[in-house]
């Protein structure tokens, strides 16, 4: 047997040693490495089970020894695939397959969470339609579950406990939750909501009064469902790890509430490393054990879905590896119960691949560098109701790739993380993030005037934070238009706000035009004020919702200049190819820098998904303050070459390559 096997093994048995729990605890916190399975089964499906077997089962787990297993329970049609008798038990079944894989997974000692779709239950409302969302229309939504109706209570809630009590599962991932809410004008909800609010009607649409009121109580009721199930459980099975798919994420950006164990998500599955590099370094800011889940599949246009290659995923779980979080990834078995032989194979080299980083990568804390704030207060004034995106995460995300881009290290902190923890971070960034409550505003200035460094954007400075920027706006904003970036221009669209040099100084033109010593349009597209001890620049357009759209090189460059005249003490900073992601971070007296390179061989296209290899990256420069020469510099857990120095505080790191993912450890 082989070292990295032997490693991995070892690795595998030590964590199944930590998940021994008392009264109350949290199996999913020692947790790294996990498989999940489901078959949202249906009406139509004839042979559940048929295959599943315990001989079976526990020789394809084997291969991967995965800390913990998710198997299918009820997915969004609504049928069981086990022997229901809360619910609707799938016609198809032939043998209980979940009472099989509990006995495996048993007896390997590693949990067993189902998957179960909450608030998307198109059987439940086969049978009561009087449970659905009704939408503005007065439609009754033929998949999606009314908030106040009965169903948490007298149905999902019944449901769950059986499963526990004839199953005796570890946890549950509730699926089909924030993503499937919509607000429901039923008639109970709309009472309630003048009941709470004394509000006499429900708006139906964003242009009316009071619409945005109508949408945190909608959000309110959400939460509420998920305290009520997730006590429910608490109170009989204390150790049974709840978690509600994609809560308290990017998409609800809120204060955590409700009493879930932890938090999760399963990213896309064409292109997962671009929404678990947000995703993770959100989720990983909220102070909850976490994981993120890779599809192990993808489907290019109508061609039907198929498996994805072991550098596709292990790019897709390194962005979640370098931000310390746990892994898992979503393999769907044949309608039988069969897991197929290949695909165990494939999981179980990426799982070797995140066993060999375990050390250096899982529970790591951040080394505060630059904050992008994600404010929840902007996010829902252009989110599509409840907590789905539309483009209300773009500028946050454009902040944050521009950011990663330019050589530094980020994490997205919302409002309550940024107040807590803004005087650890020597840069702020705050992406076009209108309409700030006051007490975030405070915060910035006394941050500032402390020393802080802070870098605004949007149209909308000028008028709300004219102090902290050193402008007075004036009369007319422009649609659009260029910036100076290296030896041209970049064009980025408006609205542009013109204003007025107070206490700050101009830092870049706005440019009507494409000649930058020719094209002035008459107003600063960049400012910089000296506030206190601290800097602002700000910048008075959309440049990161605009870099989110386009990813145009100049206009990275010109983020970069940016953040350079900030000029802020105390930062990490990798010089090399901009496709590597740096992460700095920390555990027990070590930094831990990461490294992700995210490029890919060939090309992807609308009609390329996959990647089939990452080619290394060259040579790259790290350099970071640090007031002692370290003991020991080096790459790990894959050895590559490197050569350092120390000197007066400053330690330079010459780093030979990078394939994947890989660890700078400094001792």
């Amino acid at each position: 047997m082989g070292e990295p096997i032997m490693m991995a093994m070892a690795l595998w048995v030590a964590t199944l040693g930590g998940m021994a729990m008392g009264a109350g605890e949290n199996w999913h916190e020692n947790a790294f490495f996990g498989l999940h399975y489901d078959l949202h089964p249906n009406e139509k499906d004839t042979e559940l089970g048929r295959e599943t077997t315990y001989e079976h089962i526990r020789e394809q787990l084997e291969k991967a020894k995965p800390d913990f297993v998710q198997y299918d329970c009820k997915g969004h049609p609504g049928w069981t695939g086990y022997p229901s008798k809360v619910g609707s038990p799938s016609p198809g079944i032939v043998n209980d397959a979940l009472k099989i894989w509990r006995q495996v997974t048993r007896d390997m000692g590693i949990p067993l969470s189902i998957h179960y779709s909450g608030v998307w239950d198109t059987r439940a409302l086969e049978l009561h339609p009087e449970w659905a969302n009704i939408d503005a229309h007065g439609k009754a939504s033929p998949n999606n579950t009314c908030p106040t109706s009965p169903y948490t209570e007298t149905f999902m809630i019944p449901q769950l406990l059986e499963v526990i009590e004839n199953y005796q599962i570890d946890g549950m991932w509730i699926d089909g939750e924030n993503w499937a809410s919509a607000p429901c004008y039923c008639d109970e909800c709309k009472a309630e909501f003048t009941k709470r609010t004394n509000i006499a009607s429900a708006p139906t649409k964003a242009d009316e009064p009071n619409w945005d009121a109508w949408l945190a109580f909608q959000r309110d009721l959400f939460v509420e469902h998920v305290t009520k199930y997730a006590n429910a459980v608490h109170a009989k099975h204390p150790n049974v790890a709840v978690c509600s798919n994609w809560m308290y994420s990017v998409r609800q950006p809120d204060v955590i509430r409700a009493p879930i164990d932890y938090l999760s998500g399963d990213f896309d599955p064409s292109f997962g490393a671009e929404r678990a590099c947000a995703e993770s370094r959100f989720i990983g800011s909220r102070g909850k054990p976490w994981d993120l889940m890779a599809w192990a599949f993808l489907n290019t246009g109508d061609q039907g879905w198929t498996m994805k290659t072991v550098p596709h995923l292990c790019q897709e779980v390194s962005e979640v590896l370098a931000q310390g979080g746990a892994v898992f990834i979503y393999d769907q078995p044949q309608r039988s119960g069969r897991l197929t032989a290949w695909h165990q194979d494939l999981l179980a080299q990426v799982g070797a691949f995140c066993r060999k980083r375990q050390a250096y990568c899982h529970r790591t804390e951040t080394i505060p560098q630059i904050a992008v704030l994600h404010s929840q207060t902007a996010y829902y004034r252009h989110s599509a109701p409840l907590f789905n995106f539309a483009a209300a995460n773009h500028p946050m995300e454009g902040a944050l790739h521009a950011v990663l881009e330019n050589g530094y290290s980020a994490d997205i902190l919302n409002e309550e993380a940024l107040l807590a923890r803004i005087e650890d971070y020597p840069i702020v960034v705050v992406p076009e993030q209108e309409t700030l409550p006051a007490n975030v505003v405070a915060a910035l200035r006394a941050y500032v005037n402390e020393g802080g460094r802070l870098l605004v954007s949007g149209a909308h400075v000028a008028n709300e934070l004219a102090d902290l920027a050193g402008v007075q706006a004036v009369e007319g904003q422009v649609g659009g238009g260029w910036l100076p970036a290296g030896n041209g221009c970049v064009t980025v669209p408006g609205p542009w706000q013109s204003v007025k040099l107070e206490s700050a100084m101009e830092l870049a033109p706005l440019l009507n035009q494409q000649e930058p010593a020719l094209n002035h349009a008459g107003t600063p597209a960049a400012t910089l004020n000296r506030v206190g001890k601290g800097v602002v620049i700000a910048v008075y357009g959309p440049i990161f919702r605009s870099y989110h759209q386009d990813h145009y090189p100049m206009l990275r460059r010109f983020v970069g200049d940016m953040l350079d005249a900030l000029d802020a003490p105390g930062l990490i900073r990798m010089d090399g190819p901009w496709w590597i992601e740096m992460s700095a971070r920390k555990k027990d007296a070590r930094m831990l820098i990461q490294f992700v390179n995210r490029s890919t061989a060939g090309y992807t296209a609308p009609n390329r998904h996959m990647v089939e290899q990452v080619p290394p990256s060259g040579p790259f420069t790290v350099t970071l303050p640090r007031a002692e020469k370290p003991k020991r510099c080096y790459m790990a857990p894959d050895e590559t070459g490197l050569e350092w120095s120390w000197n007066n505080g400053l330690l330079t790191v010459k780093i030979a390559g990078l394939d994947i993912h890989n660890v700078l450890v400094i001792e």
